[in-house]
């Protein structure tokens, strides 16, 4: 079954501040099973009681069961702010919702199991905002993608421990003045009814994984594909790397000069997935480092580079 990206956001948009249809939300090493804290709590949904995840009136969140009676809002807590930690959990019953099979409670977890996925691209990987940016900017990450968030600040989440520390959904550019936005729990997020940030990024402190599912990515031309495959070298800046392009819409690169154009790469310096356009413009977004490289058809089979929009390359096919 194909990954549907409606039907993954769907689910996010009737789930966003609720528990997930499981009648189950995480804490840190627990899961909060509603019909027993109904009971615990004597609030029966015949009462009018439903669960939901709230602002606590510090910018966090908490769970609790609410019902109004009149004008009147009443709540009993299930579980303050400290503790809740059900982002994986969320965020794999949405993916499920979209076809795609996933039973990940933490954050690792949750970007090893898709990372192994044949249907999935890793974009950028534990880059900086600045270059995630410019991976979202290119239109190739797509509503029901994911992101995940590596701590890199020693005041971060889980006492600074460097380790990924939450993930999202992202949920595309609302409008043209939007970065991108992401729906999550803990804290609980869908554009534009969050009352926190929900901005792609969140806050400072993070590097970013982006997980792309593929499998409606746009087929590129079969004889430019074709054409393009093979070693490449290219000159910018006052340097010279050589690529080793696959038409199936992979490369990587190296500093070291093949011998000839039937050499097999070893140990590359980085990888890149390739997105050709309907005008045949063809991007490269770098793994390691969120480069994003667009390259523009010239005569016959040349190209022309330009590297994060503002350094020009020269390219020659080997």
């Amino acid at each position: 079954m194909a990954f549907n990206r409606d039907d993954a956001v769907n689910y996010a948009k009737k789930h966003w501040n609720i528990p997930c249809h499981d009648g189950v939300f995480w804490l840190s090493n627990e899961a909060i099973v509603i019909e027993q804290w109904r009971k615990r709590l004597k609030a029966p949904a015949a009462d009018g009681w439903e669960p939901m995840f709230v602002d606590d009136g510090k910018g966090r969140e908490k769970a609790v069961f609410r019902r109004t009676v009149g004008s009147t809002i009443e709540e009993k807590l299930i579980s303050p702010w400290e503790g809740i930690a059900d982002c994986a959990h969320y965020l794999s019953l949405c993916l499920t919702a979209g076809g795609a099979k996933i039973n990940e409670r933490g954050v690792t977890g949750l970007v090893n199991t898709l990372q192994e996925r044949g249907d999935t691209k890793t974009l950028c990987e534990r880059v900086e905002r600045a270059k995630a940016q410019q991976v979202i900017d290119t239109g190739i990450p797509k509503k029901g993608d994911m992101v995940g968030y590596f701590n890199v600040s020693p005041d971060g989440d889980y006492g600074g421990r460097l380790a990924y520390a939450h993930s999202t959904m992202y949920v595309g550019k609302i409008d043209s003045a939007r970065i991108g936005g992401v729906t999550c729990h803990t804290i609980c997020r869908f554009p534009p009814l969050s009352w926190v940030n929900d901005s792609w990024w969140l806050h400072d402190g993070y590097t970013y994984t982006i997980i792309h599912w593929s499998v409606d990515d746009p087929a590129p031309d079969p004889a430019k594909a074709a054409a393009l495959e093979g070693w490449w070298r290219l000159d910018y800046s006052g340097r010279t790397e050589y690529y080793l392009i696959n038409k199936g819409g992979s490369a990587r690169y190296t500093k070291k000069a093949p011998k000839t154009n039937k050499d097999v790469m070893h140990a590359p310096e980085g990888s890149a997935y390739w997105f050709m356009a309907a005008d045949k413009k063809i991007t490269f977004v770098w793994r390691k480092t969120g480069t994003v490289e667009v390259w523009t058809p010239g005569a016959g089979n040349s190209y022309s580079s330009m590297i994060n929009g503002a350094t020009p390359g020269t390219l020659a096919k080997l």
